[in-house]
């Protein structure tokens, strides 16, 4: 199949064709890719945690006889390459196409097709781990909320995080109980600020730059409540050490929600505020900005816009408030000891 002939057909763009390009030539296991028929499809679906509507509108747009053989191939990459970043144990970052801009619903389903056909190969992936049924339950379902915040912010059926949710599926993310957990090593990267090498040397082998962290991340929905967010921490460092075999003494979050400038908006008990003060703060040169990070996740919407937002919560208006003012929301890193 011609990966610019397929772009060019369904109007997907360059980063797409570059993507299916990398991904062509990527084996499939045994049997191919176990899309289920139509008549099955709501099984196949149930998994991913969907909304009743979402669910049912991905049912609607399944792939049947009358699927393009280029939107078909398109769900082949897909499944491949989830199949070998697993086969071979790669959890790094990976751009993946985003698909929310199409016009065809059958193309913004592409990807969740091709997540809930590899369900399979992720479950016994955490079955071969020793990793409970509940925690990789939860870990799939996580699919949902981001569809959630998709048809949200979008107004359409699709994922927008698709890049995101492919770190599940890769055996790079965990959930355990009210957060996530993403197995990686100490250092600066994008967003995550770190302490500089010879100051994280003298800070001891858990700082140091390649050393394991566990990067700690919110799920998009619910509310930070004090006992969840405990017995989650509580529960990080026994999990990783029975299912992974390696020991992370140190978690890391790189987060507006730890941006101290919170606290100047919200009353002592805040459950933010107690999140915050779990974590000891990486001091840094650089200012990330966290604006759009702020948008995004406690109004869902996918740009900036001060007067369009609603203000009911004390939260909302928090954020409203200090932008108006002609301050702006940071993203920053901190880091905690895990028991």
């Amino acid at each position: 199949m011609d990966a610019a002939a397929v772009t060019r057909r369904f109007g997907l763009g360059e980063a797409v064709r570059v993507w299916l390009e990398e991904a062509a030539d990527l084996p499939l296991p045994e049997g191919g890719v176990p899309v289920a028929p139509p008549e099955r499809a709501r099984a196949a679906v149930a998994p991913l945690g969907l909304a009743p509507g979402d669910a049912e509108e991905l049912v609607a747009a399944w792939p049947d006889a009358g699927w393009p053989v280029e939107l078909l191939w398109v769900v082949e990459r897909m499944y491949a390459r989830l199949a070998d970043d697993l086969a071979r144990g790669r959890r790094e970052w990976r751009d993946w196409p985003v698909l929310v801009e199409a016009a065809d619903v059958r193309v913004r389903c592409a990807v969740l097709v091709a997540l809930a056909a590899a369900v399979p190969l992720l479950r016994a992936h955490h079955a071969a781990h020793g990793v409970p049924e509940e925690v990789s339950a939860a870990t799939v379902a996580d699919t949902g909320r981001h569809v959630a915040q998709t048809r949200t912010m979008y107004g359409r059926l699709g994922l927008e995080t698709s890049t995101w949710m492919a770190l599940h599926f890769r055996g790079g993310l965990y959930e355990l109980g009210r957060l996530q957990y993403e197995p990686n090593r100490a250092g600066a990267e994008g967003p995550v600020a770190w302490y500089p090498r010879e100051e994280a040397a003298r800070r001891g082998p858990e700082w140091a730059w390649g050393a394991p962290v566990l990067r700690l991340h919110i799920p998009v929905m619910g509310r930070l409540d004090a006992a969840r967010v405990g017995e989650s921490l509580g529960r990080a460092r026994g999990f990783f050490r029975a299912h992974l075999g390696v020991d992370y003494p140190l978690a890391s979050c790189s987060s507006w929600l730890l941006d101290p400038q919170l606290a100047e908006y919200l009353p002592e008990s805040s459950n933010i505020v107690a999140f915050q003060r779990r974590f000891t703060l990486v001091e840094e040169e650089r200012e990330v900005s966290g604006d759009a990070d702020v948008f995004r996740f406690v109004f869902w919407r996918p740009r900036v816009e001060v007067e369009a937002v609603p203000q009911r919560t004390r939260l909302e208006r928090a954020v409203v408030a200090h932008l108006r003012s002609g301050r702006h929301w940071r993203v920053r890193t901190g880091w905690l000891r895990l028991d």
